[in-house]
């Protein structure tokens, strides 16, 4: 769908949009991001709407995972994490993988280990386009909903529209 269209015309809650082509997504989603009015789920899975789930921490003084919160559906106004959640995940990766991504300032940094690196030159991720406006708790790289958000379009990412500042941990 080309930007110039009206919001209006471009929000269809009544069910997401057909995924659109890899080719020139990325520059789209920067465009959207620009305006300000749209939050981004990334995912390796085709998701008609998104439900509040369980989010994680991992406490590097304990070991453990401890809980996010409440139950939400996790978001971000950053498309390059988008993107990074994506298609830097475990699916399909064997051995011991680490993936970690923050701001510091107004700079995004991302890091992840080879083996997620290396497997996510074989996929397609989806990346979500949300209502800004069903979203709050904006902190840091993320935006949390306590409600199932239907996506206003979908769009799919490969490898080629990864940060292109991930640095590789062995």
């Amino acid at each position: 769908m080309p930007i110039g269209e009206s919001r209006k015309e471009f929000m269809n809650f009544e069910k997401p949009s057909k995924i659109e082509q890899t080719s020139g997504n990325k520059e789209r989603l920067l465009a959207l991001e620009k305006q300000e009015k749209f939050v981004f789920h990334g995912s390796p899975y085709a998701i008609d709407d998104l439900e509040p789930r369980q989010g994680y921490n991992y406490n590097e003084k304990t070991g453990q995972k401890e809980k996010d919160g409440n139950p939400a559906v996790f978001s971000t106004p950053f498309i390059d994490v988008a993107i990074f959640r994506a298609l830097i995940n475990t699916e399909g990766v064997t051995g011991k993988s680490m993936s970690k991504f923050g701001i510091e300032g107004e700079r995004l940094h991302f890091s992840a280990t080879k083996n997620l690196v290396d497997q996510a030159k074989k996929k397609i991720g989806k990346i979500y386009v949300l209502d800004k406006l069903k979203f709050k708790d904006f902190e840091g790289t993320e935006c949390r909903s306590e409600e199932k958000v239907i996506p206003i379009e979908v769009f799919e990412v490969t490898a080629e529209d990864l940060p292109e500042n991930i640095k590789i941990k062995e």
